[in-house]
């Protein structure tokens, strides 16, 4: 297996130290197995290597909790090598995952995958996999696309433009491009030079001209 930025992986938490968290809560979702640990980048600024893990290596993962506390959602950032992760399930894997329109992120999502095929993350990812409720009214909708020609991407923001305005809330699209690297498709569709690639080892700025030939 490998393991990229956004992508959901189970073990067994107990080998993890879970000791630094403090609501019991949190902590009991996470040794339960119930919570997925989201692949994430390293804190440290490492630049070698692949926009990906391996089963080699030290995978970098982050827990959130369902819950919010005086308003704020808890956070736990750890590691585990790659190969004691069970189960991997990506963002375009979830899309396929049935779920209710309990709140707007989901009903915008349930409104889209049927015309676009796309990758889910972020709160919106964490409800449909582990069934809590991980979105509120006001929560965004994150989706991830690739292998779009550029036609299908302005189609696609042109879409989620009407739905933010009718529904209300906002949905942040990203493209996966072929070098690992996503680019927020609103900004792809600016008359930017450059745009600002999120990958798993780093952030870089990508000259537009290049773009086309990673898509």
């Amino acid at each position: 297996m490998i393991f990229q930025r956004h992508d959901l992986v189970f073990s067994d938490w107990k080998q993890i130290d879970t000791s630094i968290i403090q609501n019991e809560n949190f902590k009991k979702l996470i040794l339960q197995n119930t919570l997925p640990g989201i692949v994430r980048r390293e804190e440290l600024d490492v630049t070698q290597g692949d926009n990906y893990y391996s089963e080699n290596e030290k995978v970098f993962i982050g827990f959130v909790h369902p819950y919010t506390e005086n308003g704020r959602r808890l956070r736990f950032g750890t590691s585990i090598p790659g190969n004691k992760i069970t189960k991997l399930v990506t963002p375009y894997e979830v899309s396929n995952f049935s779920f209710k329109p309990r709140t707007p992120a989901l009903l915008a999502l349930s409104q889209i995958i049927p015309l676009f095929k796309v990758g889910v993350w972020g709160s919106t990812s964490l409800e449909i996999v582990t069934g809590l409720p991980y979105t509120h009214d006001m929560s965004d909708l994150d989706l991830l696309v690739k292998n779009y020609t550029p036609e299908e991407l302005i189609n696609l923001l042109s879409f989620c433009n009407e739905l933010e305005s009718r529904i209300g809330i906002k949905i942040d699209i990203e493209i996966n491009l072929k070098s690992g690297y996503g680019i927020n498709l609103k900004e792809y569709a600016s008359e930017s030079d450059t745009l600002l690639g999120k990958g798993l080892r780093d952030v870089v700025l990508i000259d537009r001209k290049s773009i086309e030939a990673y898509l």
